[in-house]
């Protein structure tokens, strides 16, 4: 019994046919589900083959459980892919500038000067607590923030912004882990189970050799 040699080939079919799974629900962006029942055809087929004479349930079990985490696997790559896909479409690259750090610098000077009681004439309805753009803040504040920024070597400046851009890119990507593990578990339904449970009993039944008769 060669239980290694059935692992092996269950394994690198459930890894191709998931890995196939996935790629097509990216590319049409619509999940169809009786591919997972493919999966397990598949899986089964290929712990077949390696068993060769070797029929029974042993190799029905191990084709069946290397089928449920092929269909985990390429249930969560389908939801990671399709998740990146949207996500990357709505937030692109980060977009990091001189002009984001301005806009900080004059609510930094804005809190200073308010703290320190000095006078400052805001744009109407405008104050140190709403304020969240350059124009909000007096021009005082603007320019005085302005100067603060120019004021720091240019390698510091180019430092502050690429640490900008690692914060926001790390911050992402917690935020779409976050985001593929929701969707992962509310991607479950009716249909994607009752697949899921034909798949599994495929692989059994492929890979066990055995036939209703038997």
């Amino acid at each position: 019994m060669n239980v290694g040699k059935w692992v092996l080939a269950g394994s690198i079919g459930g890894l191709v046919s998931a890995a196939l799974w996935a790629a097509i629900t990216y590319s049409t962006g619509v999940e169809i589900g009786w591919i997972a029942w493919l999966v397990g055809v598949i899986v089964g087929f290929c712990v077949r083959m390696a068993a060769g004479e070797q029929d029974g349930v042993a190799p029905g079990v191990t084709a069946a459980g290397i089928a449920v985490l092929a269909l985990l696997i390429g249930k969560f790559a389908t939801v990671s892919l399709l998740v990146d896909k949207m996500v990357g479409e709505k937030l692109g690259a980060p977009q990091v500038t001189a002009e984001n750090f301005h806009v900080e610098l004059c609510g930094e000077v804005a809190r200073e000067w308010t703290d320190a009681k000095k006078k400052m004439t805001w744009p109407p309805g405008m104050n140190v607590e709403i304020a969240g753009e350059a124009v909000d803040y007096p021009q005082e504040v603007r320019i005085e923030a302005r100067a603060r920024w120019d004021a720091k070597p240019a390698a510091e400046q180019e430092q502050l912004i690429a640490q900008r851009k690692t914060e926001i890119t790390e911050l992402s990507s917690m935020m779409r882990g976050e985001i593929k593990k929701m969707v992962f578990k509310a991607s479950f339904n009716g249909m994607d189970i009752l697949f899921f449970v034909l798949a599994v009993f495929s692989a059994f039944k492929v890979g066990s050799g055995l036939h209703s008769g038997d």
